[in-house]
């Protein structure tokens, strides 16, 4: 398995991150998965199973068309290193106009010969604040 550079991976995997973010807040899906794998698998918060890039862009695309939806914001507490895979464990914020959803997130990275992408993604939902913002 090929060492990684654990403060390097980190401070990629952070700006991939902070990247995909910028993506969403603009609401450009091909932008916002960019950083994931193909064959990325994500588990949304509401339980839904998303299989491959593609149909992850095809699921930001339906939520940028809600008029109230401003963006997803995804902030790493830790990222752990070990060869060629990380675990990045997080808070996230869903925010609309009239709501928040919040809740924990978990991602695996693989890196690979195109550096660190998402192989799979977990989101947890645990608080929502319907009052407007």
């Amino acid at each position: 398995m090929p060492k990684h550079d654990t403060s390097a991976a980190e401070i990629e995997i952070r700006a991939l991150r902070a990247q995909s973010n910028a993506a969403i807040a603009r609401h450009d899906a091909a932008a916002a998965v960019a950083i994931m794998r193909d064959d990325v698998r994500v588990i949304a918060s509401h339980g839904r199973l998303v299989e491959s890039s593609s149909a992850m862009a095809q699921a930001f695309a339906e939520v940028f068309a809600d008029a109230n939806f401003v963006t997803y914001i995804r902030e790493p507490e830790s990222i752990e290193v070990g060869g060629a895979t990380a675990a990045e464990i997080g808070r996230w914020d869903g925010r609309w106009q009239d709501k928040v959803v919040r809740g924990r997130y978990l991602a695996r990275w693989q890196h690979s010969d195109t550096g660190w992408r998402v192989e799979a993604e977990l989101y947890i939902p645990l608080v929502t604040d319907n009052e407007r913002r």
